[in-house]
């Protein structure tokens, strides 16, 4: 199975971003890709490499540095909404991501055969995060999954200990049943 594997720039004056960080501990043969922190222009780079490769499964990462816990994404919300701009200085308030789209879609990835590997959200935020998610589903709802980094503490184990499990389940997603 062909995986693109994404993770985001830093933002918001940090010095890293920690999906970026958790990529670089990747083992998996995966295509992976670095994106700005910029509202659609993240989509429009997947979708051309999508368009070029025909992935069977995408997996975008960002980081969620209030949380305490890796995190699946079961849905994103038709809303782009933050406090912070993106890195070109865009900000978004309570604005539709798609005119007229699904006020929620959730992924149709067969998400049963990880949920014992980690932990299931179903709050991908209002920002770059849910933005690029709801784009990745509502075009791609069978191949496209988000995984939150929660704070890493710039620890180089925990970068790996979550890479890891992301490891397992991109194992997990595409292990062939025989």
């Amino acid at each position: 199975m062909k995986v693109l594997l994404t993770a985001f720039k830093p933002f918001n004056n940090s010095i890293n971003n920690y999906s970026e960080e958790v990529l670089k501990y990747i083992n998996s043969n995966v295509t992976k890709e670095i994106l700005d922190v910029v509202y659609d222009e993240c989509f429009d780079i997947i979708n051309s490499k999508y368009e070029l490769n025909k992935y069977d499964l995408i997996i975008a990462m960002g980081e969620a540095r209030m949380r305490n816990e890796l995190t699946l994404e079961v849905q994103a919300k038709n809303i782009a909404s933050c406090s912070l701009q993106d890195n070109k200085g865009i900000l978004k308030k309570d604005c539709q991501i798609i005119e007229n789209g699904k006020e929620i879609i959730q992924t149709k990835v067969d998400i049963d055969k990880v949920k014992d590997m980690i932990k299931l959200s179903f709050d991908a935020g209002k920002f770059v995060c849910n933005n690029i998610y709801y784009h990745l589903l509502y075009n791609y709802p069978q191949k496209s999954l988000f995984i939150h980094i929660p704070h890493c503490n710039d620890d180089v184990n925990n970068y790996i200990k979550y890479a890891k499990t992301i490891d397992q389940v991109i194992l997990s997603l595409t292990k062939k049943c025989i």
